[in-house]
């Protein structure tokens, strides 16, 4: 009979542990506006959903989950949830937002570059884990204004994490100690031959400098006219 009592008891303990949908509006905290298109992630299962065009969000949300509301322009908000009555989230707006530009990008540090990297590919996911499992794509994040400029910041972001990795391993100190090049015919091969991404990354320190050295070889056979396109090519970028 204690048996039975128990079993029953671990029932309700379970069936009340199970998640409620959690309601609230967000909303500017100067203005009190509600802010459409928020993400409004649970943590701990990894399910997103968005505010409607008056704010208004719900979640599946257990008492302890911590949610995350994310907006481009806005700082990051948590809440964690201790009751399933309405909740009001007031986001606060960051001072000069604004889409990086190419200078800005690369003032960056490493580290930098890398948070810029992963807060743009967020920004401008438009498909994302529905409530209840599946896949969810969203339009308004997939056209909209705010998710368009923050996959091209992330292309640009992208961009800048290559060109770093490819400097790192095609510069005058790696190429000059392995030919006689210097002046403006070493800014000329640097711009005829510097490699791709890709290749750099599947390459070791030897197949560098054969590619160096091959590359070398190809250069010397060019003409005068030749060496010149070279320079054009490098003017127009």
């Amino acid at each position: 009979m204690k048996r039975v009592v128990v079993f029953f008891l671990f029932i309700l303990l379970v069936s009340g542990a199970q998640a409620q949908t959690l309601k609230g509006i967000v909303m500017e905290l100067d203005s009190s506006k509600p802010i459409q298109q928020v993400e409004v992630k649970n943590v701990r299962t990894d399910v997103l959903v968005e505010t409607t065009a008056s704010g208004e969000f719900s979640i599946d949300a257990n008492v302890n989950d911590l949610l995350t509301f994310g907006y481009p322009g806005y700082r990051l908000d948590t809440l964690v949830v201790v009751d399933h009555e309405l909740k009001r989230v007031y986001m606060t707006p960051l001072k000069d937002f604004n889409i990086l530009e190419d200078v800005e990008i690369t003032d960056l540090s490493d580290v930098q570059l890398e948070e810029e990297i992963r807060l743009a590919r967020e920004r401008g996911k438009s498909v994302h884990t529905a409530q209840g499992g599946g896949i969810a794509i969203s339009p308004s994040r997939l056209f909209g204004r705010e998710a368009k400029e923050a996959r091209r910041r992330y292309e640009l972001l992208i961009e800048e994490k290559e060109n770093r990795v490819i400097n790192a391993r095609f510069n005058e100190g790696i190429i000059t100690p392995i030919i006689p090049l210097k002046g403006r015919d070493l800014d000329l091969f640097m711009v005829k031959f510097r490699p791709s991404y890709e290749f750099v990354e599947q390459s070791d320190d030897e197949q560098i400098r054969l590619y160096i050295m091959d590359s070398y070889k190809e250069f010397k056979n060019m003409s005068q006219a030749e060496k010149d396109k070279i320079k054009l090519i490098k003017q127009t970028e």
